[in-house]
C-alpha cells in the first residue's frame, strides 16, 4: 500500500488503499477475490465492499476501526490505548517503544513479544521514516482519515462477512464488530478469547481454519 513498506511516500491524505487494491487486481487480470484484512487492512476491505461490491467475493475482517461511532465500551478520552501506543512509536520508533506497542497488540505477550519482533519492526520503521512521519503528521488534522468507510453505507454490503475479533483488543474494542454485525446484512461474528488485535497470529490454526472453510463453503454472489 503507498505510504508503507518498500511503497513510494504518500501523506495521509493520499493514502488511498482502496485505489491501490483495485490497480493491483487489475494489473494481475483478476475480476474479482476475497479479502482479508486485520486493522487498517479491514477497514480497507471494509471500504472495497462499498465502492466495489463488483470486485469482492469474501469480506473478512479483524479489528478494524469503523470511524465515529457510538461507543459503550471504548474510554471516551480519545484514542484507545492501543492506538496512543502505536503513535508514540510511529513518533519514535525505538525497540522500547516498538516493545511497549507490540505488548500492547497481543494477549500473550512471553510467546508473542519477542525481543526479535520488537527489534525488527523498529529496523523497519527507522528505514523508511518518511512514512511513519507522513502518518502522524496527518492525525491532529482533525478530518476523518481516508481509510475509513463511511457508516452509513455498510448495510448496502451485500457480500458474506466474517467478523474475526480478539475479546482482550486493547487497539480496537471488539464492539467495532458487534457494530458491524447489526450493520452488514449477510455477516457473522466469532470472538475469540485470550486474544488481542492480532487474532490471525495468536490463534492463527483457528483463524486459517475459519477462514477457509468460509470462503470455501458460503457461496459468493453471483457476478454482475
Amino acid at each position: 500500500m503507498p505510504g508503507w513498506g518498500d511503497s513510494d511516500p504518500a501523506t495521509v491524505d493520499r493514502l488511498d488503499h482502496v485505489r491501490a487494491a483495485i490497480q493491483f487486481l487489475d494489473a494481475l487480470g483478476i475480476d474479482r477475490a476475497a479479502f482479508v484484512g486485520n486493522s487498517m487492512g479491514g477497514q480497507t476491505a471494509l471500504r472495497l465492499a462499498t465502492e466495489h461490491p463488483d470486485r469482492i467475493t469474501h469480506l473478512v475482517t479483524m479489528g478494524p476501526p469503523v470511524g465515529r461511532i457510538p461507543s459503550l465500551f471504548a474510554p471516551g478520552d480519545g484514542p484507545s490505548e492501543g492506538l496512543k501506543a502505536l503513535i508514540e512509536a510511529y513518533r519514535a520508533p525505538s525497540p522500547e517503544t516498538m516493545r511497549g506497542l507490540v505488548e500492547i497488540m497481543c494477549f500473550d505477550k512471553a510467546r508473542f513479544a519477542s525481543p526479535e519482533l520488537c527489534e525488527a519492526r523498529s529496523e523497519a520503521a527507522l528505514a523508511r521514516p518518511e512514512h511513519l512521519r507522513n502518518y502522524v503528521d496527518g492525525l491532529p488534522k482533525g478530518a476523518p482519515l481516508p481509510i475509513w468507510v463511511k457508516p452509513e453505507l455498510l448495510p448496502k454490503i451485500e457480500v458474506p462477512t466474517l467478523l474475526i475479533h480478539g475479546r482482550d483488543d486493547r487497539v480496537v474494542p471488539f464492539e467495532n464488530s458487534l457494530y458491524l454485525l447489526a450493520a452488514i446484512p449477510d455477516s457473522r461474528v466469532v470472538l475469540l478469547n485470550r486474544c488481542g488485535h492480532w487474532a490471525m497470529i495468536e490463534h492463527a490454526e483457528e483463524f486459517n481454519r475459519l477462514v477457509t472453510d468460509f470462503v470455501r463453503n458460503v457461496p459468493a454472489p453471483a457476478a454482475a
